[in-house]
């Protein structure tokens, strides 16, 4: 019966907050999304790696939720590389969370997508990021979850 009343007011939440998101409008809710490559040092958390990460956010699906395509190039010592593609999905909560300004960009992030070569296996991440914009078309980025990363965006 306790995770009932957890999963319910979850729901419960999530749809005041999506309504709520929904409402707003103008002002200084500008996310810079659609039309950004963001490129960047990456660490997984669960396999020790290291690697490179971009991704190029393609659309805008409605107000706040972009999708784009991925690559990305990870290694760790002793046991190999591998290549990634994908697609990377960014959530977009400035609106939710009542940020104003037009620097800053929060949301959320997954990617699903597949690794080439040592492992051969499904890709995939979730996790939380931040970009701060320099000028229009220049910032730093930075995401956290399942792994990390840390970079530039760019305006195209």
């Amino acid at each position: 019966m306790k995770k009932f009343i957890y999963l319910l007011v979850t729901i419960i939440s999530l749809t005041a907050a999506s309504s709520f998101a929904q409402d707003k409008s103008g002002g200084g809710f500008i996310n810079k999304g659609a039309g950004s490559l963001n490129i960047g040092f990456t660490s997984g958390f669960s396999n020790n790696t290291l690697g490179l990460m971009a991704d190029y956010e393609i659309a805008q699906l409605g107000k706040d939720f972009t999708v784009g395509a991925f690559v990305d190039y990870q290694s760790w010592s002793g046991s190999g590389s591998t290549f990634g593609a994908g697609a990377r999905f960014r959530w977009y909560a400035d609106r939710v969370l009542n940020i104003q300004n037009p620097r800053w960009d929060l949301y959320a992030v997954g990617d699903v997508g597949f690794d080439f070569g040592h492992m051969n296996q499904l890709h995939w991440g979730i996790g939380v990021g931040a970009k701060f914009h320099i000028t229009d078309s220049f910032g730093i980025q930075g995401n956290i979850g399942s792994g990390a990363q840390i970079g530039i965006c760019i305006g195209l």
